[in-house]
């Protein structure tokens, strides 16, 4: 588990992050990793003195199994999952979730199996559905450790949804941005894919939102925290 700053830290693989936000003695977790992180949730709050009936939800930024994994085992000790008001059907299996295929990948790159093994060790072979979600509006200030924002940044999922600590300046990105390649060593801001995206015009729409918002430490679902400004990163990332 990594501090990416106060109360707020980076757990998962070097491939997928998930993230822990504390405050009172209670948390927020942002995305579920793989289906097989639990444990490394569990082993991060007791690093910090809590137990799993400490957090108080799990907030999805979208259904894809690198980020729904292990809300179905949490929700079936107790804890409560959220996801927006369309990404809902999707969590929940009522709907199907748009997913690349490995015969759609890079296969003749290196990096691609890296990938691929890495996600395979965690769980990652199909999106897991919960049995319920409590969901929330675009814009809605959630009332969870942390105080995340909820901001609709549809495009890699039809409800996909970021989250800002507005107080704090701290934006959780989901899969709309990333800081690393999926299937390379290279790092910094970037768009996944156009394959990789329900609506890949729409994902782009997103960006220009989130370019709006005043964040300076961006934490994505693939790559390390990016510190600067969103708007640097978009800009990066569009190029």
């Amino acid at each position: 588990m990594q501090q990416v700053a106060e109360n707020v830290y980076r757990l998962g693989s070097s491939h997928h992050n998930f993230y822990l936000l504390t405050e009172g003695g209670k948390a927020t977790v942002v995305d579920a990793g793989a289906s097989k992180e639990l444990p490394k949730l569990e082993a991060g709050l007791a690093s910090l003195g809590l137990k799993r009936n400490d957090v108080e939800a799990i907030v999805l930024t979208h259904a894809h199994a690198d980020h729904i994994g292990f809300a179905a085992e949490a929700q079936s000790g107790g804890t409560e999952v959220r996801a927006s008001e369309v990404e809902a059907p999707i969590a929940t299996g009522q709907e199907p979730v748009h997913a690349i295929t490995i015969p759609q990948l890079p296969l003749y790159r290196l990096g691609t199996w890296k990938f691929l093994i890495a996600l395979i060790k965690v769980g990652v072979m199909k999106a897991p559905s919960v049995e319920s979600v409590v969901t929330f509006k675009e814009g809605e200030l959630l009332d969870l450790p942390g105080g995340p924002r909820a901001i609709y940044t549809p495009g890699h999922t039809v409800g996909h949804a970021s989250f800002l600590l507005e107080d704090r300046k701290i934006l959780f990105t989901g899969d709309a941005i990333a800081t690393r390649d999926l299937f390379s060593d290279r790092t910094g801001p970037e768009m996944m894919p156009d394959a990789f995206h329900t609506n890949p015009v729409q994902a782009r729409e997103s960006l220009d939102t989130l370019a709006g918002l005043d964040a300076t430490l961006v934490l994505p679902g693939h790559g390390h925290p990016y510190e600067g400004s969103i708007a640097e990163a978009v800009a990066t990332a569009l190029r």
